[in-house]
């Protein structure tokens, strides 16, 4: 077995499975596709959660790494010392942020390919000389539990209805261009919320990179979207839109109060998690503190009857002496 039928047997195929059942259920091609595009970033989800506070965490020490580089920049074995040892006190794990990207890339790359598959006419061959999956190629990779929507002698029918103005199928681009323009404006405020409320000061040339990047990738997006099929844009739209609800419950607004004032007075699930942590953190200082004051009381020797009587009599031989 090579590679590619190993790659589709694992997980194109599931994923055009799962297309083909939310397509029975809906029996309208857009839908389907955000259907399982929204499955699979719930799938993925607890790996998200792992990455978007991986990442905070490495933005929140930015400021104290720029100091290790100017202390210790001509000394790397020591700097890499200290920026372990930062790490550890911090509770940063690098890898943390990478791991779950890896993991998830498979599945997103996945679903990518099924669409092409199932639309043929959303890649390669031009001109639409594929229009979708025939029956007889849909019982070639359907599984047996699965009924296949595509009536006997007919081909998948990619249009959706809820987009009138792309009437040839999604396996078309968009001839107005709308969904590039909407894919561009998710992404942007996708970007936005990403980056930490507080921005901190870095001379770090790649944190500038990032945040450039923040209003240069929206733009990108637009252009990418406006020569792809719409049935893939559609796609970046829906996973671009859920990402945007995680970010809300993970790691709240983010920057976008900057630019939408009137959601600084809208409290996020991460903003009440922030500042339920912050409280338990404030009542364990106290405790500590408490129960070093109990033990510093403990340790201290309290004065005997015998030492209080003696301090006595010296006191007295003192005056009798004057």
């Amino acid at each position: 077995m090579d590679i590619l039928t190993l790659w589709n047997t694992l997980l194109v195929h599931p994923v055009m499975n799962l297309t083909l059942l939310a397509y029975s259920f809906v029996h309208d091609f857009g839908l389907a596709v955000i259907l399982v595009t929204i499955g699979i970033r719930i799938a993925l989800y607890p790996l998200y959660v792992i990455q978007i506070r991986s990442q905070r965490a490495m933005q929140e020490v930015a400021p104290a790494m720029e100091e290790l580089k100017k202390k210790y920049g001509k000394d790397r074995q020591r700097f890499s010392q200290e920026q372990m040892k930062l790490y550890n006190e911090r509770g940063v794990n690098p890898a943390a942020g990478c791991l779950p990207l890896l993991l998830q890339m498979p599945l997103l790359v996945a679903l990518y390919n099924s669409l092409l598959q199932l639309g043929c006419g959303l890649g390669p061959p031009p001109g639409n000389l594929c229009p979708g999956l025939s029956h007889d190629m849909v019982e070639s990779v359907r599984y047996a539990f699965i009924g296949n929507p595509i009536p006997l002698g007919g081909t998948l029918d990619t249009t959706a209805h809820w987009l009138p103005w792309i009437t040839e199928g999604l396996q078309h681009r968009d001839p107005l261009f709308i969904l590039p323009v909407v894919a561009g404006l998710v992404q942007l405020v996708a970007s936005v919320m990403a980056m930490p409320a507080k921005q901190v000061k870095s001379d770090d040339p790649s944190q500038r990179m990032t945040q450039s990047m923040a209003y240069t990738f929206p733009l990108i997006t637009v252009v990418i979207g406006a020569n792809f099929p719409a049935g893939l844009t559609l796609y970046w739209i829906a996973t671009t839109v859920f990402q945007i609800v995680q970010q809300y419950f993970v790691s709240g607004w983010g920057q976008l109060p900057k630019y939408l004032p009137f959601l600084r007075g809208i409290p996020t699930p991460a903003d009440r998690e922030l500042h339920r942590r912050e409280q338990a953190a404030i009542l364990e200082a106290r405790k500590d503190m408490a129960d070093k004051d109990k033990e510093a009381n403990e340790r201290e020797p309290e004065p005997t009857a015998a030492g209080a009587s003696n301090s006595g009599r010296r006191r007295g031989r003192r005056r009798g002496k004057r």
